[in-house]
């Protein structure tokens, strides 16, 4: 089996003195866990960090950006998974 990763959800919160904390949640739909880079793209760059998800279960990653974060990809290719389409996560503003 492979793993299949997907952004359950991101929640970002201002913090004092400008920026943001942005709480990540990914969900492995997959019946094998891995460790995964999860990337934050903001407003004038990104930040990858890495999460450990098992297998049918998630895993939160707390991010800080600078700036207003956007968008949340989990996986960059470097982990096989089953399904690579849903591998992206739009924030709301």
């Amino acid at each position: 089996g492979l793993p299949d990763f997907r952004v359950q959800s991101a929640y970002p919160r201002p913090i004092v003195g400008g920026g943001f904390v942005v709480a990540i949640t990914v969900e492995n739909l997959g019946t094998v866990g891995a460790e995964v880079p999860v990337t934050l793209r903001m407003e004038g760059g990104e930040v990858t960090k890495r999460v450990q998800v098992r297998a049918n279960s998630t895993g939160t990653v707390r991010i800080e950006a600078p700036s207003a974060p956007q968008e949340v990809i989990v996986n960059d290719g470097s982990v096989l998974e089953s399904n690579t389409s849903n591998n992206k996560f739009t924030i709301q503003k």
